[in-house]
């Protein structure tokens, strides 16, 4: 009985042992062994961004047109003559290449346009005469103002759409196929009379000061002829439009009636438009010289 409890105590010693070393069925973790698991667990590695079908093209804003295809650069072609940036004054001729609408450019890298391009140009009023003279007071010769009426819709020369083409495809070397789109007028917005006072907005010329009357209107009288510096846009709209300086002699062809000549062309940069502007708002009395510049 003795040797059997004995051996019951040697047996619940050895449990008790395999118990607090792990031995049995049942085990328990080392304290603190959860934390150290944490640690050395790497964070997972955030993958590339789920990438979702692509944004569909922008459309034009309303009201505007939607943009023209490239040209390829076969139908890229370069006008021979026409040398530097547009606007493109023909002498002696009254006309201006004013826009190319389709530039290009060629495999060779060259700046050009479609050769079907369509394009813009500019006339001058009364260049093709007929322009109109208004005289105030009873005395012709002597009268109290003398006014040149350059309204667009004075007769230019060139007269015909045919007419135009030529002159600029001949001038500027542009393609046969080169389609002209408008022939418009240029507006006369502000005018001024180099060595006189005489200068207004507005397009009718008028003569006012004793030097204008006494003196040019006389010459005119005899053949003989006027010079006149108009500031102006081309009379359409534009976008990016240029503001002119034209140089122009004023000749009567009959009693009433006067002929503009153009002899210059030149498209102002924005600091030579504040002077104008400069001296267009120190006129006495005062004009309204912010609608024109």
């Amino acid at each position: 009985m003795m040797r059997l409890r004995k051996l019951a105590a040697i047996a619940f010693g050895v449990a008790m042992a395999a118990t607090s070393f792990g031995f049995g069925g049942c085990t328990k973790e080392p304290p603190g062994s959860e934390a150290k698991e944490a640690v050395e667990t790497p964070a997972p590695v955030p993958g590339p961004p789920a990438v979702g079908p692509a944004p569909d093209p922008v459309p034009p804003a309303p009201g505007q047109p939607p943009a023209p295809p490239p040209v390829a650069p076969e139908n890229c072609y370069v006008p021979s003559k026409l040398t530097g940036e547009l606007p493109f004054y023909v002498p002696g001729k009254g006309v201006v290449l004013t826009r190319m609408m389709k530039p290009c450019t060629t495999a060779t890298g060259q700046a050009g346009y479609d050769k079907d391009t369509p394009y813009l140009a500019m006339g001058f009023p009364c260049t093709g005469g007929a322009g109109r003279v208004d005289i105030k007071g009873t005395n012709y010769h002597a009268p109290k103002m003398i006014s040149f009426i350059l309204a667009t819709d004075c007769p230019m020369s060139p007269s015909t759409t045919e007419a135009v083409k030529k002159t600029v495809t001949e001038a500027a070397g542009l393609a046969p196929g080169m389609k002209l789109m408008a022939f418009t007028p240029f507006a006369v917005q502000y005018w001024e009379i180099p060595g006189m006072t005489d200068a207004d907005a507005g397009f009718s010329v008028d003569l006012r000061s004793a030097p204008a009357i006494e003196g040019a209107w006389k010459k005119l009288q005899t053949k003989d002829s006027l010079r006149v510096r108009f500031y102006g846009r081309e009379n359409a709209w534009v976008q990016g439009g240029h503001f002119y300086m034209v140089d122009g002699d004023l000749r009567l062809t009959g009693r009433t009636q006067f002929q503009l000549e153009v002899a210059a062309v030149k498209a102002l940069t924005k600091e030579e438009i504040a002077e104008v502007k400069a001296r267009c708002d120190g006129l006495k009395p005062a004009r309204n010289c912010s609608e024109v510049f």
